[in-house]
């Protein structure tokens, strides 16, 4: 469980309670649930280290910043209030 080289953490989710217990580092090789004693749990990794929609998503802004138009701009005439005064 969350041995390889991927840099993340692993969320270990009792299935007796659903009590949902966190590792950065190595999960330990016998774990019991601190609300109810279970040691069956369902095991989520998630990697932290930045993947290619990552960097996808902080490139998107740059993209549409960068494409030549002007920001749409507003006036005053184009909002309206729904007519509760």
């Amino acid at each position: 469980m969350g041995t390889d080289d991927t840099v993340g953490v692993v969320t270990l989710v009792c299935l007796t309670c659903g009590k949902e217990q966190y590792f950065a580092r190595e999960v330990p090789a016998t774990v019991a649930c601190s609300q109810c004693g279970g040691t069956v749990f369902r095991t989520f990794d998630t990697p932290t280290e930045p993947d290619d929609a990552d960097s996808d998503a902080l490139e998107a802004p740059v993209r549409l910043q960068d494409d030549g138009d002007d920001p749409p701009t507003s006036s005053s005439g184009d909002t309206s209030d729904s007519g509760v005064h």
